[in-house]
């Protein structure tokens, strides 16, 4: 190992550890901390902090559910979701989910058309699975919520954005002439998972160089995605999202890391 030998050394009722190098011994304390535990381990104060914000961020979404506090808990929880999922799966079975999510996310947008009225019932109750992006400075979510939930989509009405029940499909839309965007929280979590599944199974430089590639992937997809919102009707976010994320790393993996960016790693 690199001409460095490691030594485990029993004393009594303790673990030491020796390092032996060319320039001579080096020794230390191995205490119980130190070894791999296989249980849950709070630690106290970020316990204290993570649910002293989650109270707070619950009491606001009840009595005061502006955009920002939607958007606040939003990514909260997205960013939570994406750290789950992301060191779990592998990048390929990452993008296996995101293609089934992105068939899935177009069906239900343009031909069924059953995720525009689950936006419609999101929106008006005001949860924390959607971003909102004000386009004036003045703009109320909670006034323009108003009449959401209640399946009215007219034609003086612009097709509200679909804000999914889960974290397995999502749909973007602009609100036309009104004041807000709307981005469902899957069209976040989806290419967050492939970028961090990427860093975290590939690793080292090659895996943080995929990862960003990755990245601009999704945000190449994101940027064609804004101009078809443009137009005033609701889309569905994942095909462009994913598909860019997904070209992002194929690419990058080609360039940085080769043949093993398809290898599953999973053994039987």
């Amino acid at each position: 190992m690199n001409g460095t030998t490691h030594l485990a050394v029993i004393a009594g009722d303790e673990w030491r550890i020796a390092l032996v190098n060319e320039d001579g011994v080096q020794t230390g304390l191995f205490t119980n901390d130190m070894f791999l535990r296989g249980e849950i381990v709070f630690d106290a104060l970020a316990s204290i902090i993570g649910l002293s914000v989650a109270l707070v961020m619950m009491i606001l979404l009840y009595v005061h559910s502006e955009w920002y506090v939607v958007n606040t808990v939003g990514v909260l929880v997205g960013a939570g979701v994406i750290t789950m999922l992301g060191v779990t799966f592998v990048p390929p079975l990452v993008i296996v989910f995101m293609i089934a999510a992105a068939v899935y996310d177009a069906w239900a947008v343009y031909r069924s058309r059953h995720m525009l009225e689950l936006a419609d019932t999101m929106i008006g109750l005001r949860l924390p699975i959607l971003l909102v992006a004000p386009q004036k400075r003045d703009y109320s979510f909670i006034q323009d919520s108003e009449g959401y939930g209640e399946g009215q989509f007219t034609e003086d009405r612009p097709t509200p954005a679909k804000a999914p029940a889960s974290s397995e499909g999502s749909s973007t839309a602009s609100t036309g002439g009104r004041d807000a965007m709307f981005m469902g929280l899957g069209d976040v979590i989806f290419p967050g998972m492939l970028v961090l599944s990427a860093v975290q199974y590939l690793g080292g430089t090659e895996g943080l160089l995929v990862g960003l590639t990755t990245l601009l992937g999704g945000l190449a997809g994101y940027a064609l995605l804004m101009r078809a919102v443009s137009t005033g009707r609701a889309q569905a976010g994942l095909p462009l999202l994913n598909g860019g994320s997904i070209l992002g790393y194929v690419v990058g993996g080609l360039l940085f890391v080769g043949s093993s960016l398809f290898a599953f790693g999973i053994s039987l």
